[in-house]
Order: structure tokens, then sequence, then C-alpha cells
């Protein structure tokens, strides 16, 4: 009835050979996600970071707490797309 692994795919040392590969690169895969998933909810939008600096930039100017070649020097640097 039993084969004591003499099949080579029937079971026996291959297949727990195969059994911890796979589940090695499973568990890695699952990590893998879970490492992208927590840089991807800590990083943020960069551009609704841009969007939140630009207005933050607009109302300096509207107060006159800085002047018009800065206002357009910093916006410049905000929004140029490198």
């Amino acid at each position: 009835m039993w084969n004591n692994g003499t099949e080579c795919l029937g079971g026996g040392f291959p297949m727990m050979m195969f059994g911890g590969v796979f589940m090695l690169v499973f568990w890695g895969l699952v990590i893998w996600l879970i490492v992208l998933a927590i840089r991807k909810l800590s990083s943020g939008d960069k551009s609704s970071q841009t969007d939140k600096a630009v207005e933050i930039l607009k109302q300096r100017y509207s107060l006159g707490e800085i002047d018009t070649e800065e206002y357009r020097q910093r916006l410049h640097e905000l929004t140029d797309k490198d």
C-alpha cells in the first residue's frame, strides 16, 4: 500500500521538497505584499502634498508674508516636474 517514496511524483521526499519550496515562496509573497501596502499607506499621495504646499504658499503671498518674486520662485520649484 505504501510506496515508501519509490515513485518519483507519487509522494515521499520529492513532494516534501516541493511543498517546502512552495511554502517559502508563498510566505515570501505574503510578506512582500504587506511591505508594499505599508509603504503605499505611509507615503501618501505626492500630488496632494504638492497641492497643500501650493495652497500654503498662496496664503502666505495673500497675507503679504512673501513678495511676488519669492512667490513665483517657490511656485516654480513646487510645480516643476523633474
